[in-house]
């Protein structure tokens, strides 16, 4: 019996050590990380540092380990270079991640011309998928899906007068032009009163504010996000705005990058939306993904995070099925059997074979400070099901 324990033993240390000795995949995941929005690369970093321990832990995928190279994208033109860098230098397998709408829309037509197939895990413009390249993948919601839910929601509300302030490029205009035009569809009565378009990394609010406070709108629709999110936030409180306004969303005003540092100063009853909440859903799989979250980087998981974590683990699910990391492979496992599914902490993640966009329940909330925690959390929940976002194609399969 001893005997036949150590052979198991040696024949475990074998394997093991054959995983290791085993070609790497090698991923090149592009991330924000300087500057004012770093702590949203940063996080996703953890989140994928996260999904790659628990993978390599277990044997890697097909018996080879994990290895990501992290850079950061910055602005669309140093994100090509850097792309170009990971697939000629690094020999790269995917490329991951990207933050920013632009850039994702930058790098997109290089992956593809090199057939190194991307996953994005976080940049939003509905665009990206719009653009029906074979090896482009998004892994989260995007934000046309965010904005008609927040059109829905707002759709029932009695108000009329509607304001928009967001970030002057891709992801706030898109944001906007898709929400309003869902809000008209469903409520062909509002106006809108006032559109401000602050440069993406403004400082100074107070002229927007001001201006839309001339205004009297009765509702805005905000895109701001991070540290824009949290400056306007911060600057607009003492002009009394969130006072004066009666119903204020925003599709991104849910991420832990803009409520801590806002902390209990954050107003309450704002309707935002995290694309994953680490309060939810209450299952035993998302309760030990936040606990070990937390014990290992002494935060909790943002959204980005969560979503980034995903986006391995379904990159990972893809993979096991394709029983390979040829690209055409890859892209067949993520299309086959109208599409992969997935079981995320977060629920179910469906990805279209047609233009590659993942549809997922979709979780906003209001604004409300506990005891229990320093910055405000959403309660109530309140859960989009994935059939109520799902908007044509335009890609052809």
């Amino acid at each position: 019996m001893k005997r036949g324990m150590r052979f198991l033993a040696l024949l475990v240390l074998m394997l093991a050590g054959a995983a290791l000795a085993a070609e790497p995949i090698k991923i090149g995941a592009m991330y924000i990380l300087s500057g004012n929005f770093a702590n949203y690369g940063t996080s996703s970093k953890q989140g994928v540092q996260l999904a790659v321990e628990k993978i390599n832990a277990k044997g890697g995928i097909l018996g080879r380990p994990i290895e990501v190279t992290f850079v950061d994208h910055g602005k669309p033109d140093q994100a090509v270079r850097e792309a170009k860098r990971l697939i000629l230098e690094n020999k790269v397998d995917f490329l991951f991640g990207i933050d920013s709408s632009s850039v994702s829309l930058a790098v997109a037509p290089v992956a593809n011309e090199y057939k190194v197939p991307l996953i994005v895990t976080h940049a939003a413009t509905p665009r990206l998928t719009e653009m029906c390249l074979p090896y482009v993948f998004r892994t989260s919601n995007n934000a046309r899906m965010d904005s008609w839910a927040a059109a829905a929601f707002a759709a029932k509300q009695p108000y009329k007068r509607w304001a928009n302030i967001g970030p002057d490029y891709e992801f706030g205009r898109v944001s906007w032009e898709d929400f309003i035009t869902r809000l008209k569809e469903l409520k062909p009565d509002v106006e809108v009163v006032s559109e401000q378009w602050p440069k993406f990394g403004s400082s100074d609010y107070s002229s927007y504010i001001t201006a839309l406070m001339r205004a009297k709108p009765e509702a805005v629709f905000s895109s701001l996000w991070g540290g824009d999110f949290v400056s306007f936030g911060k600057q607009a409180i003492p002009f009394g705005f969130f006072k004066t306004i009666k119903f204020y969303v925003n599709p991104t005003g849910g991420a832990l990058q803009a409520l801590e540092p806002l902390g209990k100063n954050t107003p309450e009853g704002m309707l935002v939306s995290a694309r994953y909440w680490f309060l939810y859903p209450e299952t035993e799989a998302n309760k030990a993904f936040v606990k070990k979250f937390h014990d290992k980087f002494g935060d909790y998981p943002s959204y980005n995070a969560g979503e980034a974590y995903e986006g391995m683990m379904m990159l990972a699910a893809a993979i096991e099925k394709a029983g390979s990391t040829d690209p055409d492979a890859v892209k067949a496992a993520f299309e086959a059997d109208g599409g992969l599914k997935y079981q995320a902490i977060e629920g179910l993640k469906w990805m279209r074979p047609a233009d590659h966009q993942v549809f997922e329940d979709l979780v906003w909330g209001y604004t409300k400070h506990t005891d229990k925690y320093p910055f405000a959390i959403l309660d109530p929940i309140v859960v989009v099901p994935a059939k109520d976002t799902i908007y044509p194609t335009k890609c052809a399969k």
